[in-house]
């Protein structure tokens, strides 16, 4: 196993690259030689290498305990920046994103016009149906970053559920335009059209989804989109 294999080399001698090769290869192993190197040293990189691990290993609130101790002994801000947006993404991966926005509300707080971290900051708050807050987000995100497609369909997407259907429209077409066979664009704007009470358009948009999207979730989503309209359409 990689951690006997460890055994044999002094903690020392590790370093951050080795750690993060292992986390690959074999998660368990990892954590147990990067706990191991945290006992040897006080290099923040074997902290950063174990919280890795545990997010390998799924154990997302140990390593968000552990992220949050990492960043109160950073002493750049640019540097804490950046780790309190991976802590409000573990935050996320468990399941908590009402934290995951103070923590980037913190990062924010340094860097304001990080897209990804806006981006990042507005699905927490679409997490918390806090509409509003996720459009204000998105938007000023696609202003910094405008040719993005995924971003495009979570600004469409924000707008939808708050109301603001025209806008929605908007963004979804400059996402598909982006993205012209993605189904998940054309998923959403069908969606929308629907909304604005544009049932042909709907059943165009998913019918040209349908025909591109693989097995999974999306296809499944989209089919049902059909299904509903051509009961309802009866």
């Amino acid at each position: 196993m990689l951690a006997l294999m460890l055994a044999a080399t002094p903690a020392l001698a590790m370093t951050y690259s080795e750690c993060v090769a292992m986390i690959d290869k074999a998660p368990g192993d990892a954590y147990s030689a990067a706990l191991a190197w945290t006992k040897t040293t006080d290099d923040p990189a074997a902290q950063h290498c174990t919280v890795l691990a545990e997010v390998a290993l799924k154990r997302y609130g140990a390593a968000a305990d552990r992220l949050n101790r990492l960043i109160d002994q950073i002493g750049d801000q640019h540097e804490s920046a950046a780790l309190l947006g991976q802590l409000g993404n573990v935050r996320m991966l468990d399941g908590k994103p009402d934290l995951a926005v103070r923590a980037f509300d913190r990062a924010l707080s340094v860097t304001p016009n990080d897209a990804q971290l806006l981006a990042d900051r507005a699905r927490a708050h679409a997490a918390l149906r806090h509409w509003p807050q996720a459009v204000r987000d998105l938007d000023a995100a696609t202003q910094i970053e405008n040719d993005d497609p995924e971003l495009m369909l979570l600004f469409a997407t924000a707008l939808r559920e708050l109301g603001k259907l025209p806008e929605a429209r908007t963004a979804a077409d400059k996402a598909l335009a982006l993205a012209p066979k993605d189904p998940a664009i054309l998923l959403e704007r069908g969606r929308i059209r629907l909304l604005a009470g544009d049932r042909d358009g709907a059943k165009a948009d998913w019918q040209a989804a349908l025909a591109v999207a693989p097995k999974g979730d999306i296809r499944d989503a989209i089919a049902a989109s059909l299904k509903t309209l051509e009961t309802r359409t009866k």
